[in-house]
């Protein structure tokens, strides 16, 4: 079995992760009363992206489905948001 994603795989979790994001921005907007696309930037960085990206990975390889994985991934961004905020 071999490490790497074939280029199919790799789209669909580059899919996956600008769905994440673009979902977290919105949402995130939304508790703090600023516009998505702010938010959206912040979440699109380089290093937010492969922060992401892992997350997402991790989630995949402890079992979960895409869409637990997303939905797990969206939630942690939300968190450390409003964590941060805090």
């Amino acid at each position: 079995m071999s490490d790497s994603l074939s280029p199919d795989e790799a789209n669909g979790v580059a899919d996956a992760v600008a769905f994440i994001t673009s979902a977290a921005s919105t949402l995130i907007a939304q508790q703090w009363g600023v516009r998505p696309p702010v938010v959206h930037k912040a979440l699109s960085t380089p290093e937010a992206v492969a922060v992401t990206t892992t997350r997402y990975l991790l989630a995949l390889g402890a079992g979960k489905s895409p869409a637990e994985a997303a939905g797990h991934v969206g939630r942690s961004l939300l968190a450390d948001a409003n964590q941060r905020a805090a």
